[in-house]
């Protein structure tokens, strides 16, 4: 992780270009998500909501001695329940599973294992901004725009997703995941999973780039619920592709995990509103960790930035002059009601608007 810093939309929109090449290693360009933060610190880790007060020594991460259910799956099964419960109405494209749901909840500030990225870096500058880029100067604004140091991080989804294929094939990790199978069968599967990538992962680049390695949980789960009572057979016999199968297993049904073992995955969703839509939402689901970390303020083990295996798919790149890059921004059209298009907030923005 590398961390630049932009003092204008230029310098801002040529460290994204370099990130991309750098990204990869070559010439050949990776796609970006991005993040934008007001601020940096300790509340503002890359981590979601549901770990932050466990993070933060607010709460215990408390598991079972099987390590296969405590708080993180109880926090988020009631929040499940009371949110469907006093929203289903309300949802005009019905979720299909737990794991849509999710991306529901995330959207109306429902703390989830989820957390949101953009693929537009003029979207995650933003929402760093969005204090500067505000029309109302209400004494909150003018607050955050005194003590705000903005910063927008970036993040290579292809090479995050590979970095769980790279830790859900091990051995260990394909037993836990497969208790019930015979050991001969879950061999098979780690021989398959070490020896053929290319089959369950890697698509050939120069011609499949718009889709490779970019991973929709919510269309896996779909694919396994349209399998029916035939998934265990076909994922032993390895016509279920069983990669997908195990992100299945780790990231929706709740296999617990320690820190170490696996990352988050990046995963795109079907969009349920248009916010998410205009936002050009994605996500970073993280997986049930058991850790039971030490209080520390400043090192949280559920943070992106600090774990090994994710740390280097991300850079950081803070804004050093925000009041001259939202005026940029501004000036190229950027406007709070594109975070936020509801008819209120375009209102606000036309009959507010000025130059700071």
């Amino acid at each position: 992780m590398k961390t630049w810093y932009a003092r204008t939309l230029h310098e801002y929109v040529e460290l994204i270009e370099y990130i991309i090449h750098s990204q990869n290693g070559t010439d050949r360009k990776v796609p970006l998500w991005f993040r934008g933060h007001e601020q940096t610190g300790c509340y503002y880790y890359l981590e979601p909501g549901i770990y932050r007060n466990i993070s933060l020594g607010r709460e215990k991460n408390l598991v079972n001695r099987h390590g296969t259910y405590g708080t993180i799956w109880l926090k988020e099964e009631y929040r499940y329940q009371h949110f469907m419960a006093r929203n289903f109405e309300k949802v005009s494209a019905m979720p299909e599973s737990l794991i849509e749901w999710q991306e529901v909840m995330q959207h109306y500030l429902s703390k989830t294992r989820l957390m949101d990225w953009s693929e537009s870096a003029i979207v995650a500058l933003g929402f760093a901004l969005e204090a500067y880029i505000n029309p109302v100067e209400d004494h909150e604004t003018l607050y955050r725009r005194k003590n705000d140091s903005p910063v927008v991080w970036t993040l290579n989804p292809i090479g995050l997703n590979n970095a769980v294929y790279e830790s859900i094939q091990k051995k260990d990790m394909v037993y836990k995941a497969l208790p019930k199978v015979k050991k001969k069968l879950k061999n098979q599967i780690v021989d398959s999973l070490q020896k053929n990538k290319a089959t369950y992962f890697e698509l050939d680049n120069s011609v499949n780039s718009g889709v490779n390695g970019m991973i929709s949980l919510s269309g896996v789960e779909a694919m396994r619920k349209y399998q029916g009572a035939e998934i265990t057979e076909n994922v032993l016999t390895q016509r279920f592709n069983p990669f997908f199968y195990l992100l299945l297993r780790y990231y929706s049904d709740g296999v617990g995990v320690k820190v170490d073992e696996l990352p988050p995955l990046a995963i795109i969703h079907p969009y349920h509103s248009q916010r998410i839509h205009e936002q050009k939402g994605a996500f970073t689901i993280f997986p049930y960790y058991i850790e039971k970390p030490k209080p520390n303020l400043y090192a949280s083990p559920f943070a992106m930035e600090n774990m090994g295996k994710t740390n280097k798919y991300l850079d950081k790149i803070v804004i050093m002059d925000p009041v001259k890059v939202a005026e940029e921004l501004k000036g190229i059209g950027m406007r709070r009601s594109h975070l936020y298009p509801e008819m209120d907030v375009v209102s606000t923005d036309f009959e507010n608007f000025k130059f700071i």
